[in-house]
């Protein structure tokens, strides 16, 4: 740890007096100054410390209790703790006769991690998920220390994008409603801004930003950087699951990795509510927590990360290949992986694009959740994207219509689970049968029209806002007529590419056949949603992602054993050759 001095506390709370000690003695000495590390015998001397710590103003980065109390549950802790400091990391330690009843607790406090007893060692089984815990918050905590005032309309559709990349890249900011604060008002008096007023992005050392682009925010946020070699062995173009699970892969195996995302890290995943089929996480995980821990594991091991910058075309060569940008700059490597996703279908309806980010939006949004007090919000859609924004928004709107195309909320690959909560939300109306017709506001949305698709009957309800989830396509425009790809833009693969040898742009080049991952060019990957046939859920995207990366070492052990025979037989000395990295293993089915 690199903080000053007691930057924060950490509590621990143990009933046992013998295990607490160790466990406050064992952090104290693993954590230095980082924290300070207090502990409490109950719920009772835990209040008494988060007082003082009040008082004091220190804040609480880490509460870590065992799941039983003379007073109590850790449980119960945790729910005081996340009332009083809701940035506080948790972490429960239960027993495995505990472990059916903690995880169901888990569920409710929203614990970030729990470990099963014994704890000891505490170099095993503690220290790091401790260091993960507070990584995490000193990471948050410095974002919020960068000062982020964004003052607009909230209609407007600059305003829209910049607070939602915002809320995505967890960066903590202030909004002010030019439309209803009046301090927000004398403020833009006070700047001379013009009338309409810009999105204004304020920052707390006195510069501003006046309708931003995301790439100026990232750069001015710090959350990009620039290529730094002037060539990579592996260049992943995406950043969502299957692009940050091979960078972590591929800068294990010693290979120089740069990932290019045009946005924030996490792709699709990373704006899901909730991710809860995610092995290893029983509490599951929001999606952008797990897109951003991917993201610092990555970094971690020294992948470059050039966010905000559009992957705009592939140049193939011999053994390279060149990746062009749309700021202008190119990128070179040996090799390149495919790992773009999807982005949501556009919706072919009057007003739609008219409104598009005022009122209209793809996909849901945090950051507007809480503005939708009092509102009335249509999500379109029948998978668990719609379904979980339809929940998400319940919990502030005064209704919301979930409408889907299907004959029943279940047909169209909603999940049983979030139907049944779904249903037991009386302020969700769903819809079935019907779509989207047409969309109609001045200036920003006022009304939806649905259409029964049987009938052709409409329905004309008041909407503040539109959520648009009804399907998905590849993001691949930028590589047709280069790779080989499907009749949906699905970007073919290993034996789709000899099977289907009308579809490639030029014939397959090699004698060998495409390795797993490898597209119609010899030394291009591609994994996760985009790849034809893949499955589109986040587990089997980081499985992909670890695949390619095992072909990828495959490949580049090839290059160097050709550059060899080459440095041979032109009678040169081969010492002077990259070594390439050892090969990965492949899964075992």
């Amino acid at each position: 740890m690199s903080e000053p001095e007691h930057a924060c506390a950490v509590l621990v709370v143990d009933s046992d007096p013998v295990e607490r000690e160790e466990t406050v003695d064992g952090l104290r000495h693993h954590l230095g100054p980082a924290a300070r590390v207090h502990g409490a015998g109950g719920l009772r001397e835990a209040a008494e410390v988060l007082a003082h710590l009040a008082a004091t103003g220190t804040p609480l980065a880490l509460a870590v209790s065992a799941h039983r109390l003379v007073d109590g549950t850790g449980v119960e802790l945790f729910g005081h703790v996340r009332g009083s400091s809701p940035t506080t990391k948790r972490l429960l330690l239960t027993t495995m006769d505990q472990a059916d009843a903690a995880i169901q607790a888990i569920n409710q406090a929203q614990t970030d991690r729990y470990a099963v007893l014994p704890a000891y060692p505490l170099e095993e089984r503690i220290l790091p998920i401790v260091d993960d815990l507070l990584g995490e918050w000193f990471a948050e905590h410095a974002a919020a220390q960068i000062g982020v005032t964004v003052l607009g309309h909230r209609f407007a559709a600059i305003s829209y994008t910049v607070k939602d990349y915002l809320t995505r890249s967890l960066v903590p900011f202030t909004w002010m409603d030019l439309g209803e604060d009046p301090e927000a008002q004398a403020l833009a008096r006070d700047l001379n801004l013009p009338t309409p007023a810009p999105t204004t992005v304020l920052l707390d050392d006195g510069r501003c930003l006046f309708d931003p682009s995301i790439a100026e925010l990232a750069k001015v946020l710090g959350l990009t950087q620039e290529a730094t070699r002037q060539s990579y062995d592996l260049i992943i173009v995406g950043g969502g699951p299957a692009g940050l699970a091979a960078a972590v892969y591929g800068a294990c195996e010693g290979m120089s990795v740069v990932v290019i995302e045009d946005d924030c890290p996490g792709g699709q995943a990373g704006v899901s509510p909730r991710i809860e089929n995610y092995l290893g996480f029983p509490a599951g995980l929001s999606g952008a927590d797990f897109a951003h821990r991917a993201l610092a594991q990555a970094r971690r091991l020294g992948v470059e990360w050039c966010a905000a910058k559009v992957a705009t075309g592939l140049v193939p060569g011999g053994g390279s290949h060149m990746v062009t940008l749309d700021d202008g700059k190119t990128v070179v490597g040996r090799t390149v992986l495919i790992a773009t996703g999807m982005t949501w279908r556009q919706l072919d309806a009057p007003g739609v694009e008219e409104l598009h980010n005022a009122g209209v939006y793809y996909g849901s949004s945090e950051a507007e959740a809480k503005l939708a007090a009092g509102e009335d919000v249509v999500v379109a859609g029948s998978g668990n994207p719609a379904g979980q924004a339809a929940l998400q928004f319940a919990a502030y709107a005064r209704s919301v219509t979930l409408v889907v195309r299907e004959d029943s909320l279940r047909g169209g690959g909603l999940s049983d689970r979030v139907a049944d909560q779904i249903e037991r939300r009386e302020n969700i109306r769903v819809r079935t049968g019907v779509e989207v017709g047409e969309v109609r506001g001045y200036g920003r949305l006022e009304k939806v029209v649905l259409l029964e698709a049987g009938s052709g009957r409409t329905e004309v309800i008041p909407a503040n806002s539109l959520y648009i989830m009804v399907g998905t396509v590849p993001c691949s425009e930028w590589v047709h007529g280069v790779l080989g790809v499907d009749e949906f833009g699905f970007v073919l693969t290993d034996a789709e590419v000899a099977r289907r040898p009308e579809l490639l742009p030029e014939p397959w080049p090699d004698e060998r056949a495409p390795y797993l991952s490898e597209t119609s060019i010899p030394g291009v990957f591609a994994a996760g949603d985009v790849r034809a046939g893949s499955v589109k859920r986040v587990g089997a995207a980081v499985g992909q992602g670890a695949v390619a990366v095992a072909a990828v070492a495959h490949y580049l052990r090839g290059l160097a054993e050709q550059d060899e025979r080459a440095a041979l037989e032109a009678g040169q000395a081969p010492e002077a050759l990259e070594a390439p990295p050892r090969e990965l293993e492949a899964p075992q089915e």
